[in-house]
């Protein structure tokens, strides 16, 4: 959210830039605040490039001319105003309301009255699709072995062909399944140690220094590098407030964030499903998959809240043992599901895709093209893409048509995965922050 903080000096501009300084560090993030000082000579010239346009009381009976005129330059602006204590006394807010003001402020008024009301704003922001609000789709299972480690890493790289900034959260504790097939390890697993036992905060600084970028648009969070902060991380309570904090960072810095639980259950994974914009529960065609599914659906149908958030995504075992139609009429009567967590398509079994794991590629890339036509389709289905799909008629780096080789730029031509090691800044992140 860009601020542009007018008044008529330097010193009244620096005393109500001094009430956002006043902010929690976290609130400046995760509104994503970028504030600019201009005088009221010079306003006209930048407001174009602003969200809010902040007047300070400074400006006194110029206020309402200079709201007016930002008014009729940019008509969707949102102006706050200060005033002195005795002209909010006196009615200057009635005057104010009638040229597009937003809200007046007396210069008494707190600090945390001017960030909600900025909260407010950004909020509709989100709403309107103003600002980057970045998707979260937590990938579970109810069992083991269904491939839902695949699937999240399929549906990222689906993510990165369509130049999609993607978060690849590794949430699996204790295998760290999702990580080990990506062959992504690395020291920036301490960072994440460093969150759980409290020796560095979460910053949009420190997220970056956790990350492990694998291509020009995925990035890799791993879970912590010890088991000790790893046990708190998903079973202890505070776990919840730091997973909360990470999807707020991350909704502003990735467009797609994808969080593979590894089947995991806490408060820190509850607070996950609640805070999903889709939860895509991954499942078998077995039997036991089916009564595995209907007792998981027992407790996850109240941490997610309301159940068309969920999606099934039936990846075969070995073929076809149940229909998508079958385990939905066996599930129904219980859960009173509907039709729409079950409009995916199934996976296609693919046993050269399975693979994947370790070759530098994923099952989107290293399957056959139905397999990529229903990713793309489901990852479009769950809100992560737009947009023609390039497994029909693309070229890949290496010639092949039936195969989308390496992610963006062919960076690796046979292969997904680029190691970046040492500290790089990601892209569009090097934004300057108040």
């Amino acid at each position: 959210m860009k601020l542009l903080i007018v008044d008529g000096n330097t010193e009244s501009q620096a005393f109500c830039a001094k009430r956002i300084e006043a902010f929690n560090q976290s609130d400046i993030e995760m509104l994503d605040l970028k504030v600019k000082l201009v005088s009221d000579r010079d306003f006209a010239e930048r407001v174009a490039e602003a969200d809010v346009l902040v007047l300070g009381s400074g400006l006194g009976d110029r206020a309402t001319s200079i709201a007016r005129q930002a008014m009729s330059i940019v008509p969707w602006l949102h102006i706050i105003m200060f005033v002195t204590d005795e002209s909010y006394g006196g009615g200057a807010f009635r005057a104010a309301h009638t040229v597009g003001v937003r809200k007046v402020f007396p210069d008494s008024a707190s600090p945390l009255d001017f960030l909600q009301e900025l909260v407010a704003i950004h909020a509709e922001f989100r709403r309107e699709g103003r600002t980057r609000e970045g998707k979260v789709i937590v990938v579970a299972h109810a069992k083991g072995g269904v491939g839902a480690t695949s699937i999240a890493a399929a549906l990222a790289e689906v993510a990165s062909v369509f130049s999609r900034r993607t978060l690849l959260w590794d949430l699996d504790v204790e295998t760290r399944d999702l990580s080990r097939s990506l062959t992504v390890n690395g020291a920036e697993a301490k960072v994440v140690s460093s969150w759980v036992n409290g020796s560095r905060e979460i910053s949009r600084e420190s997220l970056r220094d956790a990350l492990i970028p694998i291509s020009s648009d995925v990035s890799v969070l791993m879970p912590p590098d010890r088991m000790a902060e790893s046990m708190d991380l998903v079973c202890h309570t505070d776990g919840l407030n730091i997973v909360q904090r990470i999807v707020e960072l991350s909704r502003v810095m990735f467009d797609v964030i994808i969080v593979d639980t590894g089947g995991r259950m806490g408060p820190a994974t509850g607070g996950l499903l609640r805070m999903a914009d889709t939860v895509l529960l991954v499942i078998d065609d077995t039997i036991l998959g089916l009564t595995a599914v209907d007792l998981y659906l027992t407790f996850v149908k109240t941490l997610v809240g309301s159940t068309d958030r969920i999606l099934f995504l039936v990846n075969p075992y070995s073929g076809a043992l149940l229909g998508v139609s079958q385990i939905a009429a066996e599930l129904e009567p219980a859960h009173h599901l509907g039709e729409l967590p079950w409009r995916l398509p199934p996976v296609p079994n693919d046993p050269k895709g399975a693979l994947w794991p370790g070759s530098g590629r994923t099952l989107y890339s290293m399957g056959q093209k139905s397999t990529r036509v229903v990713l793309e389709r489901i990852a479009r289905e769950i809100g992560i893409i737009e947009g023609a799909s390039p497994s029909q008629g693309f070229t890949a780096p290496n010639g092949k048509g039936d195969q989308p080789g390496a992610i963006g730029s062919g960076e690796q031509q046979g292969g997904w995965l680029k190691k970046v090691f040492g500290k790089k800044a990601l892209p569009n992140q090097q934004e300057t922050q108040s």
